[in-house]
């Protein structure tokens, strides 16, 4: 016969219990729907990524994943979102390099720290730059591109002051020595139809807007910016051949606010990497321009984050690019 004593005890392990699964996260999560939140438009590249994503989570999980576009500000709106949002699981992020790991060094206020206020948990795909000539150009190697540019300074487009291929090409020209004057435009296409009609000589662009236009034979490609070289483009050499270390890679990556219960990380993490995994989304990664990472856990993922947010310190300090 069980005293009151016995009775009490039991109790109060069953809380502690309770409690232990509450902060880790227990197996509870999801029990509704979850929201990844975007900050770019719909029908974007990162928007064609993150429905894949919901898609692929809602059948693992068996609860909604739905995608919430709030595009504003270089994505660091909807960044700022997720890190005053409630850390329960249940609004994630899906984000890039710029609003973590660019965005803190460009902009005098963006109301939150990103490298404090989320937690970067999976990588879920990285995609190299690749570096533009029109296909008429004298120019067929990247050696070739840095002679030019010593003897005589050349155009090099962007999307904009600040994006991805604009840092890029400030990073080239460190460790090049190359005389590349930035031309900003308005977004990938302004720029690539520019270089296409010989207003600009060069263009660092994502394998997303690039890849078909050099598979077309409308652009040559002289190297790839990733520390190796692209699946896609087996016979372009990667920058890092030329300049050891040389790494610009775009990538995007899941975000949670810091203090979420690391069940709910870990979980989330693992069924992440399960999605890479599966041959049928691997090939629609891949199609897309984006190069898996199943490999991530949040700890790499996190290591990730703030290395490249110190890599990326050093690049703007250097070019001294400032936006607000």
């Amino acid at each position: 016969m069980i005293d009151r004593r016995q009775l009490l005890a039991a109790a109060a392990c069953s809380a502690l219990s309770l409690s232990a699964r509450a902060a880790q996260g227990g197996t509870e999560w999801p029990q509704r729907a979850v929201k990844i939140i975007l900050g770019f438009p719909a029908g974007q590249g990162s928007d064609v990524l993150a429905r894949l994503y919901a898609a692929e989570l809602n059948k693992a999980l068996g609860q909604p994943f739905v995608v919430d576009n709030r595009p504003g500000a270089g994505a660091t709106l909807a960044a700022r979102d997720v890190a005053r949002s409630a850390p329960d699981g249940y609004n994630l992020l899906l984000t890039s390099s710029g609003p973590l790991t660019v965005a803190p060094h460009l902009y005098s206020n963006l109301g939150f720290d990103p490298m404090k206020d989320l937690d970067t948990m999976a990588l879920i795909g990285r995609s190299p730059l690749i570096l533009l000539v029109r296909p008429d150009s004298p120019i067929k190697t990247l050696p070739e591109l840095v002679a030019a540019a010593t003897r005589q300074e050349m155009t090099c487009g962007s999307g904009g002051n600040g994006v991805t291929n604009h840092l890029a090409l400030e990073m080239f020209k460190v460790a090049s020595g190359a005389r590349l004057m930035h031309v900003p435009y308005k977004g990938a296409a302004p720029a690539l139809t520019d270089l296409m009609g010989g207003q600009i000589q060069t263009l660092f662009e994502a394998t997303s807007a690039a890849l078909a236009h050099v598979r077309s034979g409308r652009l040559r490609a002289l190297a790839v910016s990733s520390p190796t070289r692209y699946s896609q483009l087996p016979d372009v050499p990667s920058v890092a051949e030329f300049y050891p270390g040389f790494d610009a890679t775009a990538w995007a990556a899941f975000a949670v606010p810091h203090g979420t219960p690391q069940g709910i990380v870990d979980k989330l993490a693992s069924e992440l990497n399960k999605c890479q995994l599966q041959p049928a989304m691997r090939e629609k990664l891949i199609q897309s321009g984006v190069e898996p990472t199943p490999d991530s856990t949040p700890a790499t993922a996190r290591a990730y984050a703030q290395a490249e947010f110190e890599k990326w310190r050093g690049i703007i300090r250097h070019a001294g690019v400032k936006l607000t």
